[in-house]
């Protein structure tokens, strides 16, 4: 069963995004395709060229991609008490009603709906398992609502910016990066790539916490005024230098 696009984004928008900005977002129909398979990601740990990304790729084989905090969506149509949202807990588990705690530790995005469907299924009968893993992280810059979102880990990177409200008048699409910390982990270039292919945040190796930082247009009224303010300072300039040679 796939749980409804309305409902993912009612439950995946915990924090600052109204719905009505989050129903612009759509949830691709094969879920699996949209996020990084163990494959996937070993191919990628063996050619990436920075060790940095290297080292993140390899932890997400590792450790898996769930973190204390993180949020998961979950449907189940046979039990209405499994239909939630439901928190990672310390220590990489999860607890479910009515069914024992279990750890998430190693499990990637995009194992999560086989692995709850196993452990679903072993105390409902054929149960229908809609798992929807949110990653929460920061829309910046040159959007209509900039603020914290936990957005599905199938979300195509371009509508993250939709997700805060769309561009403004003043955005410029082509300068957008992701920044970890202080760090900028992926550049306007390799953003504009992931725009032009509908590349997904999980395909990204988007973290929990990472921003979204969206750039202005170097025109528009702003650089009218600083253009106008730089030659009203240079007439200037030259005006009282030709007043001391009189």
């Amino acid at each position: 069963m796939q749980m409804s696009l309305e409902r993912v984004l009612l439950l995946g928008a915990l924090f600052l995004a109204p719905t009505s900005a989050l129903a612009q977002t759509p949830v691709p129909s094969d879920r699996a395709r949209a996020m990084a398979t163990r494959a996937e990601l070993q191919a990628l740990a063996s050619t990436s060229k920075s060790d940095e990304d290297r080292a993140v790729v390899q932890a997400r084989l590792t450790d898996g991609d769930f973190q204390p905090g993180d949020l998961i969506a979950l449907s189940v149509i046979e039990d209405s008490t499994l239909t939630d949202t439901f928190t990672i807990r310390a220590g990489r588990t999860l607890k479910l009603p009515n069914i024992p705690e279990v750890s998430l530790r190693g499990v990637l995005r995009s194992e999560l709906d086989s692995v709850l469907t196993r452990l679903v299924g072993e105390y409902v009968r054929n149960p229908q398992v809609d798992a929807v893993a949110l990653i929460r992280v920061a829309v910046l810059g040159a959007v209509n609502r900039p603020g914290f979102y936990s957005v599905p880990a199938e979300t195509p990177a371009p509508q993250v910016v939709m997700i805060a409200g769309g561009p403004g008048q003043n955005t410029d699409l082509e300068k957008v990066e992701i920044r970890r910390g202080e760090v900028v982990v992926l550049d306007r270039e390799e953003m504009s790539t992931a725009f032009a292919s509908g590349t997904s945040i999980d395909q990204l190796n988007v973290l929990g916490g990472d921003q979204f930082f969206v750039g202005e247009k170097s025109g528009g009224w702003k650089g009218t005024l600083q253009t106008v303010g730089l030659i009203t300072g240079l007439l200037s300039g030259i005006y009282f230098a030709t007043r001391l040679f009189e």
